[in-house]
This record gives structure tokens, sequence and C-alpha cells, in this order.
């Protein structure tokens, strides 16, 4: 039983074949990175990062989103499908029913169709569903029970009615062609592309289910529903690679939290951000601001931890606190031979205000190592990445805010004392241009 979504379907704003494709890639690798900075799913980094924080938040990364969940695995494997309406779908599974009377009605049939249980979304009632799910358990025909080789070749000569060169590619292969064609026809309708024979899924996994159809009792819409397959077993471990989940459920999102700030260095372990990987080289307006406003090449960092950080910043009195990668952070900008090493050091919250959503940046502290000027270069790259992670956290909280109770929204940047007054504004204005174009 695979989940199957709406085509177009979004969640929190994200396409779900973007979420499956960056789930695909976690997948591969391990590494959060290859989530966020799939350059042909998502646009720009910040794009990548709030899918990636709405996949945790639907329960599809484990807890050091490296891993993808049993869920995680499960929308991965899902598909997109156009739903169709219950009525439809019954008509449909009546057909088929009849199918499998007629079948079995043959005294001399090839195969038997033996007991056929129902679950899934058209079970339940669902008025819109995407597949009709199925355990159709089929058998050699009476004639055949007991003499293999006479069902193979009864199967072969059945095939070429309709494959006249079919050559089973691996033995036994003639069998469940055969049975494919006998029980859907020669075209199986995309909804029964659910139905699975002699799969046995159902015996491995705690859902529930309707016995619709016996050989001995013909069809039977009306029995009860099980809680679980009669042969169920929890104390029997199964290693599915895809875990086949009944439904899946979009929670509500409420108040959102900030993004996590390693997104912007694609979570390399030393927080190292490489600009050119925001987005590709027509659309990265991080890299057209860093050019304009770095008049040296800098080393840019984040770090949401002291692990990462050098000696020589840990020095500095308090930098280190309360440091997380949702909420404190520091940046970090450091040129050639480390002649000049600068940082600033971040807040980052949202939270309901006076009834408006407000997603806030505090500058905490900003400030240069060496005994000299400050030097406003490095200043104003780090302003443009503090930007940068703002914009992300004011993107993420807007979408998740229009797919839920759409508050109104604001986002603002404060600064501490001791920073100069111009940092602020300095922020604000180039996170207008970032936000512009995300909003193109």
């Amino acid at each position: 039983m695979s989940i199957t979504f709406p085509r177009m379907f979004a969640i929190g704003g994200v396409p779900v074949t973007n979420i499956k494709e960056g789930l695909k890639s976690l997948s591969r690798t391990s590494d959060p990175g290859s989530f966020v900075g799939f350059r042909s799913v998502f646009p720009t980094l910040i794009h990548g990062s709030h899918a990636f924080e709405v996949a945790s938040l639907l329960g599809l990364l484990d807890d050091e989103r490296s891993e993808l969940t049993p869920t995680g695995r499960a929308v991965a494997h899902s598909r997109s499908v156009v739903k169709t309406e219950l009525a439809k779908a019954r008509a449909i599974l009546d057909r088929l029913l009849e199918r499998f009377e007629a079948i079995n009605a043959d005294p001399d049939r090839l195969i038997s169709i033996n007991r056929v249980y129902l679950y899934g979304s058209v079970m339940r009632g669902d008025p819109l569903v995407g597949d009709i799910d199925l355990e159709i358990e089929a058998s050699r025909g009476p004639a055949y029970a007991n003499d293999l080789q006479a069902y193979l070749r009864g199967c072969l000569a059945f095939v070429r009615q309709f494959a006249p060169n079919y050559v089973p590619p691996v033995y036994m292969a003639e069998s469940g062609k055969a049975m494919d064609h006998l029980i859907f026809g020669p075209r199986r309708a995309p909804i029964l592309k659910g139905a699975m024979i002699n799969v046995r899924n159902l015996s491995t996994i705690p859902a529930p289910c309707q016995l619709i159809y016996t050989i001995e009792h013909r069809i039977d819409l009306n029995a009860p529903i099980l809680k679980t397959h009669p042969d169920y077993d929890p104390a029997i471990e199964t290693s599915h690679e895809v875990p086949h989940l009944a439904s899946f459920e979009v929670p509500e999102f409420g108040i959102p939290e900030p993004v996590d700030a390693r997104f912007i260095a694609k979570f390399h372990p030393t927080g190292r951000i490489a600009v050119h990987d925001f987005a590709s080289p027509t659309s990265n307006v991080l890299a057209r601001l860093l050019r304009a406003h770095e008049l040296q090449s800098s080393t840019l960092k984040v770090h949401v931890s002291g692990d990462t950080l050098d000696p020589a910043f840990a020095k500095r009195s308090g930098l280190t606190d309360d440091l997380s990668p949702k909420g404190t952070i520091v940046l970090t900008a450091e040129t050639h031979r480390n002649e000049l090493r600068s940082f600033m050091k971040i807040e980052r919250k949202v939270a309901m205000v006076d009834g408006m959503l407000t997603v806030d940046l505090k500058v905490g502290d900003l400030a240069t190592l060496q005994r000299r000027r400050t030097d406003e270069a490095r200043a104003d790259c780090l302003a443009v990445v503090a930007a940068t992670i703002h914009m992300a956290d004011r993107f993420h909280a807007l979408a998740l805010n229009r797919a839920g109770n759409n508050y109104p929204i604001e986002a603002t940047v404060t600064t501490a004392s001791s920073v100069p007054d111009a940092i602020g504004p300095l922020i604000q204005e180039f996170g207008s241009r970032l936000g512009g174009s995300l909003d193109s």
C-alpha cells in the first residue's frame, strides 16, 4: 500500500513532488545539504531550507535529520495521482469482483481467485481515493493443482495468445504474466495499481482490512472490517525497504520556529559558506550582493555552537553562550591569512506579538578582533549573510502561515546598544533585495 497524493498537492507551500525528491537525495547521502541544495528542485537554498523544515515537521526525518524515518521512506516513494470519486472507484471494484466470479465459474480455469482483502481509502469510504488497495490471493486452477509443469505450459500458451513471441525471462515468469492478464484484463485501470497478487503485505502491517471475496462465499461488500489481517503477527519483524502506510495526515503546524541556520552552509561541518551554492549563477542574488559589498575576499562561516569557532573568537566574553541552530548564532568573516577577523552574533525568534506573527532578528554583538578601526567591508558582508538567514526565517514563517492561520506577519531587525546604528537598516536593505528575488 503506497501513499498517494493528489497531483499538484502541496504541504506548507511546498509541492509534495519537491519534498519527495529532497527525501530521496537525503536517503542516498545522509547529508542534509544534499536536500536543501538540490539545485534542480529548489531555486535557492532558502527554498530548500523551507522544504527541509516542512519535512522535519511532518516527521519524515530522524532526530539527527540525516536519515529518513519509516514514514519518510514511504513519502519518498509515494505517488501523485488524480484522485477519483468514491462512487466511481466502487463501480470499478464491482466490475473487478464480477470478473473474479466469472474466472472461478470456469471448471477448467487456469487460476482460482481464493480471497480478496480490501484496505485503504476505499475501505474507509474517503470521498476521494487515489488507488483501490487490494490483496488478491490466487492459486492454480483445480485441474492444475498437482501438475506444475502442465500449469506452466497452460500459462505460456495463454500468454502467447496476446504476445506470440513471448519467452519467459526467468523461471515461472509466465505464471505471473498470465495471472495479471486474467485478473486485470489486457490493460489494468490506473486506479488498480494498488491491487497486489499474492504479495501478502497485509500480514506484515497493522492495517485494518475487509475480506470482501472468497471462493466459497463469493462477494461480500458488507463484511466486517478487521483490525488487522488474520495472519498479522506484531512479533514478527519485517524489513520492508518501503513501509506500507494506510494513510498520511498533514498536521497543524502552529507557530513556526526559525529555520536551521546551517542551511546557508549546506550543513557543512565547519559551517563554511560557499556562496556559489546559494542559487544558479543567473539568480544568485547573495553572490551579487557580496561582490558589491566585500572589498576583500573573506572566508564566511556560520556557527551554531562554540565547537566550530576559532579559539580566538571563543575568548570573546559571552560569544558562545546559548548558541543553537534555530536560535542564537555567530557569523564570522576571516580575510586571507587571518589578517582580519570579524564576527556578528545574532539572535533569532518567531513569536506572536499583539496578534501579529513577528519574525525578529537582533544583532547582539559585532566587532573585529584586531586593534584597528572597524572594518566596514567586513560588517557589510556579515550583514548580507545575516539578511539571507533572516529572509529564510521570514520565507518559512510566511509559507506556513499562509497554509495555516494566516496571521498578519512582520519581519523586524533590531540591534543591541553596542552595535552601530547603521547595521539594522543595512540588514533590512539587503533583506528587501533578497526578498524581492524570492517573491518574483
